[in-house]
């Protein structure tokens, strides 16, 4: 007998894992919502997931692929709708992939998102803070500071889409206005629309990356060639007629069509302002990020006498702030360039209390100058893989206090109970509304060792 090949196996149990199954509706109960937003319902012994439906309701959902410990679902009809769903405000919702809760009151979502990450704790951790402190809210629309577009031309007839991914999709929903994005922001969607229109070969742009400061905003297109000099002309001229910088980013580096733009934000209440430039990580919500920034030195209280280890510090976003306040502050970035800017940072704050070093946050940190000085006081702020390498490192320093600034609520748990298991007692926590709208959720959480 002849045996199949191991592609021919590895395809049969794919598609054994995810199959699509009839359409025939099912009458749900919906128990809570899941990290993705999607409601969470149980049918014949089989957790299913189901887009478009809320806590409480009973709705009719249509499976979309079975998988063999649970089922996905689209809700097609609401039976008995939660008191706090809405009518999303963008009328690209549920076709563009950027926002996943604008059916569920902005109000509400907050809430929903602190239920998640509590259950996350407790499941996949198997920890629980002493003490929950309210949520940094944030105001529902034109919060976001900084955003990516993408770029694409169709075949079909020339014509440019501007836009987001679709839901599920790598191709574009074309959008004249995003209601989460800066006023400035929704300008440059039709700026876009309106100067590349007409140009041949559009598909030499990928996609577009735009960030407002306090005072300026730039426009970074990334090209695989080189654009015609009379198109760079035209655009130069209409972004900066936007009160914008254009900037062109070929793959290798980023440079500004004529002369950059000044890119800075305030933190008015620690006396602090921060340069950036395109390209650089900062958080897109600015009024959260100061309130987070201030419950961050609320929860760590850095004293003149307190040396303050800042891990993932970026362009010293909180390391700067903290310095105010401590003794001394270390950052530490995997990034030259991070490194470089923090430091620039420092010096026109006048701070001459804090110290920057690079550093692979995710390796062997005992070779590093800064790691065998001492510090009583930690803040982590990881990508969303979280910070276990650093956190079991860490534990020489009998640090005090430690804050942990979460964008994954899966990592959070995971590095939680390893900071309990390291004789740290879980005190506070608390979630942030970072991303109206979406199921993504930020929050802090504080560790503190017990008096001896």
């Amino acid at each position: 007998m002849r045996k199949r090949s191991t592609s021919h196996r590895h395809a049969a149990r794919r598609n054994k894992a995810a199959q699509p199954a009839n359409t025939t509706p099912l009458e749900l109960t919906i128990e809570g919502l899941s990290h993705e937003g999607r409601g969470i319902a149980r049918h014949e012994g089989k957790t299913i997931f189901v887009s478009g439906a809320l806590s409480g309701e009973t709705v009719e959902a249509r499976i979309t692929k079975h998988h063999k410990r649970f089922a996905e679902a689209e809700c097609t009809q609401v039976k008995q709708a939660s008191p706090f769903r809405s009518e999303p405000v963008c009328p690209h919702y549920g076709v563009c992939g950027g926002c996943d809760l604008q059916h569920l009151e902005h109000a509400q979502q907050i809430e929903e998102k602190q239920v998640i990450v509590l259950d996350q704790l407790q499941r996949l951790g198997k920890v629980q803070p002493e003490q929950i402190e309210s949520p940094l809210r944030s105001q529902p629309e034109n919060y976001r500071r900084a955003a990516r577009l993408g770029v694409n031309q169709l075949q079909r007839d020339g014509s440019v889409v501007i836009g987001f991914r679709r839901r599920g999709s790598n191709k574009l929903t074309s959008i004249d206005h995003c209601p989460v994005l800066n006023e400035k922001l929704n300008q440059v969607i039709n700026l876009l629309h309106e100067n590349l229109q007409d140009v041949e070969n559009v598909r030499n742009i990928t996609h577009a990356e735009v960030v407002m400061g306090d005072r300026e905003g730039a426009l970074t297109l990334r090209t695989k060639k080189r654009l015609p000099d009379e198109l760079i002309s035209t655009l130069t001229n209409a972004v900066e007629a936007a009160q914008l910088k254009l900037y062109f980013d070929d793959g290798e580096q980023v440079h500004p069509a004529s002369a950059p733009a000044q890119l800075t934000y305030a933190l008015p209440d620690h006396n602090i302002s921060l340069n950036f430039e395109p390209g650089d990580f900062l958080q897109v919500n600015a009024a959260v990020n100061a309130q987070m920034i201030q419950r961050a030195i609320d929860w760590l209280a850095p004293q003149k006498d307190d040396r303050v280890l800042d891990l993932f510090s970026g362009i010293g976003n909180f390391t700067l702030p903290l310095a105010r306040y401590a003794g001394e502050v270390v950052g530490v970035e995997g990034s030259d360039t991070m490194v470089k800017r923090a430091t620039e940072n420092a010096s026109r704050n006048q701070l001459d209390n804090t110290a920057f070093y690079k550093g692979d946050l995710s390796g062997d940190l005992r070779h590093h100058h800064w790691y065998n000085q001492g510090f009583n006081k930690v803040l982590l702020d990881p990508p969303r893989t979280g910070a276990l390498e650093a956190i079991k490192q860490l534990k020489h320093y009998d640090a005090d206090r430690i804050l942990y600034v979460s964008c994954n609520p899966a990592a959070l748990a995971r590095d939680a109970a390893e900071l309990v298991l390291q004789g740290y007692h879980f005190t506070r926590f608390c979630v942030m509304d970072m991303f109206p709208h979406t199921s993504h959720v930020e929050s802090l959480a504080l560790f503190e060792k017990p008096a001896k």
